[in-house]
């Protein structure tokens, strides 16, 4: 009997420690798979709307330092989506690197697109582009919280020129 009352203590905090990681797992899991899902259902198959409120939380918020306070919640996202849109109606993305943990992912991206649309205070200009960038994404129950993105806003303009 006083083998089970100690056996029985440390079993429970076997198991409680042991469960801890796998949650953490399975999460880091879940993000990467909401960001995965963003890009390849959202962007490549023009599916960007409809997956905003399963992807996006209610919450979110852009920490581009460029137009800070601009993209703010869903409403926000359905507005950066719309001038993406309307500026690369062709964008694809390929996800070259993807990480992610119980609170972050982050991802590289190669990206091909038509400048169709006013952008980056350039007129649109009908020609093909390919960059790359970077994006960390915080994530909360799995889903995108805040992002910060960087991306070669230069080597686009560059292709973009006369």
């Amino acid at each position: 009997m006083k083998k089970l009352f100690y056996l029985l203590p440390m079993s429970v905090i076997f198991l409680l420690t042991q469960c801890m990681p796998a949650k953490r797992l399975h999460q880091a899991e879940t993000n990467a798979e909401t960001i995965r899902l963003w890009y390849e259902e959202g962007w490549n198959k023009g599916n960007n709307e409809a997956l905003i409120p399963r992807v996006f939380h209610p919450d979110w918020s852009d920490g581009n330092p460029l137009q800070p306070e601009s993209n703010q919640g869903i409403g926000g996202m359905y507005e950066l989506v719309k001038f993406y849109k309307q500026a690369f109606p062709d964008a694809h993305f390929t996800i070259t690197h993807l990480f992610a943990d119980d609170t972050h992912a982050a991802i590289r991206y190669e990206v091909e697109a038509t400048h169709m649309g006013d952008a980056f205070g350039v007129p649109a200009t009908g020609k093909k582009f390919t960059s790359t960038g970077q994006v960390i994404y915080e994530m909360r129950d799995g889903k995108i919280y805040r992002s910060w993105q960087e991306l070669d806003l230069m080597g686009i303009m560059n292709q973009l020129k006369d």
